[in-house]
């Protein structure tokens, strides 16, 4: 006869089936926490890569705009530049040099508008952008790189050279001696102000970084100088700056994404790609029409009737995650500056983030 301590060995079908459902339950529990952590993972690391680059352009675009028509001791003089200055270059700035900043505004994008992000980048033509009421198109060194959709703006300023002069011969013919190597890349443009600071000359330089003087190019660079001789004499207390006009504007990086770019355009330089995943720019202009030295409207650039009016800078940069990682298509709208901007047909799933910063230009302060 079988005792009732071996009728309970084993488990019944039923206690078996129960085990198992169970455990099919804390198993599906578990790979559901993961794949949502997974998820939140995902998506807090490309809003993290967004909010990243967004700081990178913040710091970037910053400095350069505060800085721009800051030029140096000739501030002082309270006389326009372009009286006080002789161009020796054959070629002129793209922007004026006694200009500070002036920007392009890519058509129907401005404050107002309903802007269609495109899902494939284009670099159109360069008569669709505008700037100032006169229209006038975007600078040829930068047609086929900038983007549509996207603003540019163009910065002057001057960087001191910090190499004194050499006090017992500061100037040797076409050279400005100094007392050690400027480190400024050879056909760097300079300018060079006399020790009063009542004058200067704005010319190419055609030695090499570690050089101890500044010598004068010729005609045989580009864009080369009108001569290579100075017409101003320079002495101990002259100051030598480098002269730098700078575009920013959004192109195709190296992985095929948007991205920040910088190009020096005096003298022409290769662009610099700065910032990957920045998908688009708007900037916004303060004017300042009553003389008070403080912004008295924001208009886009093709409304900017005179740059010298110019006194601060808004601009507003979408960024955007590397990988798709919302578990829905992205169809947000953004506001950018007063231009409602959204995706194109194919929205993707990736997060974006846009930003806004303003910064005074310190010469118009």
């Amino acid at each position: 006869m079988t005792s009732a301590k071996n009728r309970q060995l084993g488990l019944s079908l039923v206690e078996l089936m129960i085990a198992m459902a169970l455990g099919l339950l804390l198993t599906l529990g578990v790979t559901q926490i993961y794949l949502s952590g997974d998820d939140t993972y995902r998506q807090t690391q490309g809003m993290a890569y967004a909010q990243e680059s967004a700081r990178f352009v913040s710091a970037i675009l910053k400095p350069d705009l505060r800085s721009a028509g800051s030029f140096g001791c000739l501030d002082d003089m309270g006389r326009p530049l372009d009286q006080v200055v002789d161009n020796r270059l054959n070629a002129g700035p793209t922007v004026a040099v006694d200009q500070a900043i002036q920007g392009w505004e890519f058509d129907n994008t401005g404050p107002g508008d309903s802007v269609t992000l495109a899902t494939a980048l284009a670099t159109p033509a360069g008569g669709n952008w505008s700037s100032g009421t006169a229209g006038v198109a975007l600078p040829a060194e930068l047609v086929g790189s900038a983007v549509a959709g996207s603003d540019v703006v163009v910065v002057n300023a001057l960087t001191n050279i910090n190499v004194p002069l050499n006090a017992g011969n500061p100037q040797n013919g076409n050279s400005i001696n100094l007392t050690g190597s400027t480190g400024l890349p050879v056909n760097r443009v300079v300018l060079a102000t006399t020790e009063d600071c009542s004058e200067g000359e704005l010319f190419q330089k055609s030695n090499n970084a570690n050089a101890s003087s500044i010598t004068m190019a010729g005609g045989n660079t580009n864009p080369g100088n009108n001569g290579n001789n100075f017409n101003l004499n320079y002495g101990p207390q002259t100051r030598v700056y480098e002269f730098v006009s700078t575009a920013f504007y959004i192109g195709q990086g190296t992985n095929g994404e948007p991205a920040l770019f910088r190009r020096l355009l005096t003298p022409l330089q290769p662009p610099q790609e700065l910032v990957s995943g920045v998908e688009t720019l708007q900037i916004v202009y303060g004017v300042d029409t009553g003389g008070t030295a403080a912004a008295d409207n924001y208009v886009a650039a093709d409304q900017v009737a005179d740059w010298s009016q110019v006194v601060s800078v808004r601009f507003s940069a979408m960024t955007r995650s590397q990988d798709e990682v919302l578990v829905e298509a992205n169809t947000r709208n953004f506001d950018m500056l007063g231009s409602e901007v959204s995706q194109g047909n194919n929205a993707d799933r990736r997060v974006r983030l846009v930003s806004v910063a303003t910064t005074a230009l310190r010469s118009r302060m």
